[in-house]
């Protein structure tokens, strides 16, 4: 049964990831085959969903109104086919609601059918929303919310606001603008760590081999970091070894192909030269061209029977994390979209305005992690889902929103794929030319992507935010089955896996590089924040000691979205309190 439906998905274009195979059914298939587009990727995550909500519309009632040879109404009561039921009951009305009306000129009228769901059922479709807010909440690794600080209801007047919600979406969470008060001013610090030039020549192989020189330089550094990697040897001198001889060196990896037992033969090289080394199929599925990574084992004549793979990893926190003196908190969002026909504007003001009230009275930062307006010509088609065809006048309403948001808040916006800037990474500040009227305002700052940004370093060291909008994700999540699987549903999956690799780009071709004195995606400085988007998930995770962030998007649902099958969580601000270092989610 399994695998005819993996085999009738596979004839209609989709891949089945592993663990979707494993509960995929005949009426999966046929839930599948209903949808308006038919997705890329079939992941066990979208299964479960199709399933919730086809749960959910076979428990809706539906009301048959017919009009009758008296002139009264009858309602007839259809339920769907659940044990216990029998036939639907029959509710005699003798008036119709106001604006309701039917013809009655002597003969009886053709049915109007009226779906509707009563009260107890609109109270499960939201607790069915809410749990499944809670548990793709509980996946993120260590977070910390604070959902009882979300207001319970919204104003009914502004509901049409919500009408283009995600089944992420839960209405009893939405935050509610119940005041307008005066904020208090407060101090507040935004520092570059790691400024530096982008030559915006053309580049060569000279430029290549130089970059490719101070990856292996600094990543080397990193590695022999680790206790197990200190006695690491070049190669070439890993070569004068005998068989059996423990062996211990680094590498970039060079190439990777598997071997009929389903190990790994995996070729790295340094400066002096290139060696294999046969690794497990755990350890090799992990592995990426061009990552750099440290290898343990015996030597075995001209291979590594290699028994432990090592990355440059980040170091077990020493003490306490970093934390500020004073309370003040950031906010995080990304991928705002502005000049998208999907553009959530309403729910983008109503963000803006909640800046300014006494509830958002401590936050201090604003942090937007690249992608403020949808651009133009940025893939074929697009011209047709626009609402602002002018990329300049797409970044004129980016303007009129920033002029909503309280001038004490410290607003950090870097680029992303959409933007006006250059696609090659890293991608310098977005020109201040299409900023005419903020360009200026002590409190816009314009960053670079990737970029590490100090920020409230006032009596204390203040938290390193590495930002970066995650362009290259794509890329690395297709290559890694495990993240294929669930990456999309959870980001903070593919954030993780990379601050372990020390590298944002381990494999060239993942982005459109372009190749500077210094590779500026090693991962170098160790971070508190880590903040992304690109996504359009929503998550807040943490790994030894880094907050990690993947923001959310004011972007509904794209016609690019529905094909492959993700559905985004639009409307999430992330809230980080900088003295404890907690999170809280803020629904919008």
């Amino acid at each position: 049964m399994k695998e005819n439906a993996v085999k009738e998905l596979t004839k209609q274009g989709c891949m089945v990831g592993r663990e979707a195979a494993d509960m995929l059914t005949e009426e999966d298939v046929e839930l599948i085959r209903q949808l308006d587009t038919t997705p890329m990727y079939i992941s066990k995550n979208m299964i479960s969903n199709l399933r919730s909500k086809m749960s959910q519309q076979a428990s809706k009632k539906k009301q048959v109104v017919k009009a009758t040879a008296d002139g009264g109404t009858e309602v007839e009561q259809e339920t769907s086919s659940v044990p216990g039921d029998s036939s639907p009951e029959a509710v005699s009305e003798t008036d119709i609601s106001e604006g309701q009306t039917t013809e009655q000129e002597g003969k009886m009228d053709d049915s109007v059918i009226v779906s509707e769901t009563s009260e107890e059922e609109k109270a499960s479709e939201d607790e069915v929303e809410e749990n499944s807010e809670d548990s793709s909440g509980d996946k993120a690794l260590d977070e910390e919310v604070d959902e009882s600080k979300l207001n319970n209801d919204i104003d009914d007047g502004q509901d049409e606001i919500y009408e283009r919600k995600s089944s992420h979406f839960s209405k009893d969470k939405t935050v509610e603008l119940r005041d307008s008060g005066d904020r208090d001013g407060m101090r507040t610090k935004v520092e570059v760590m790691d400024e530096y030039d982008i030559n915006k020549e053309e580049k060569d192989v000279p430029e290549f081999l130089s970059y490719y020189n101070d990856r292996y330089d600094r990543m080397r550094k990193l590695l022999t970091r680790r206790t197990q990697l200190q006695s690491a040897t070049t190669i070439k001198r890993l070569k004068n070894r005998d068989e059996g001889e423990q062996a211990t060196t680094v590498g970039l990896v060079n190439d990777k192909y598997s071997t009929s037992s389903g190990k790994y033969i995996v070729e790295i090289e340094d400066k002096t030269g290139t060696f294999k080394a046969l690794v497990d199929e755990r350890e090799g599925d992990m592995i990426v061209p061009d990552e750099m990574i440290g290898l343990q084992g015996n030597m075995g004549g001209d291979i590594i029977y290699a028994n432990n793979v090592v990355r440059p990893d980040l170091p077990i926190p020493q003490g306490q994390t970093a934390t500020t003196e004073e309370d003040v908190k950031a906010a995080y969002i990304s991928d705002l979209h502005i000049g998208s026909e999907d553009t959530l504007h309403e729910r983008m003001n109503r963000f803006a305005d909640w800046l300014s009230t006494d509830a958002a009275s401590d936050i201090g930062y604003l942090v937007i992690a690249g992608d403020l307006v949808e651009g133009v010509g940025i893939y074929p088609g697009q011209e047709e889902e626009l609402e602002v065809a002018d990329i300049y006048d797409q970044y004129e309403m980016f303007e009129d929103w920033v002029d909503r948001i309280p001038e004490d808040i410290q607003i950090i916006a870097g680029p992303g794929n959409h933007d006006i800037t250059r696609l090659s990474e890293p991608q310098p500040r977005i020109q201040e030319d299409v900023f005419p009227r903020i360009k200026d305002y002590d409190n816009f700052h314009r960053v670079q992507n990737p970029q590490t940004v100090r920020l409230h370093g006032i009596e204390s060291k203040g938290l390193k935010h590495l930002m970066y909008h995650g362009y290259s994700f794509d890329d690395h999540v297709d290559r890694i089955q495990e993240l294929r699987e669930n990456a999309y549903d959870e980001p903070e999956r593919v954030m993780i896996d990379l601050l372990k690799r020390r590298h944002l780009a381990p494999t060239y071709g993942s982005n459109q590089l372009s190749p500077e004195a210094v590779d500026h995606m090693v991962v170098e400085e160790e971070p508190d924040v880590m903040v992304s988007g690109h996504f359009h998930s929503h998550a807040v995770s943490s790994y030894k000691g880094v907050n990690v962030v993947c923001s959310s998007t004011f972007q509904a649902q794209t016609d690019f979205q529905k094909r492959v099958g993700h559905e985004p969580d639009p409307g999430k601000v992330t809230l980080m309190n900088f003295k404890n270092r907690k999170t809280e989610v803020k629904q919008f």
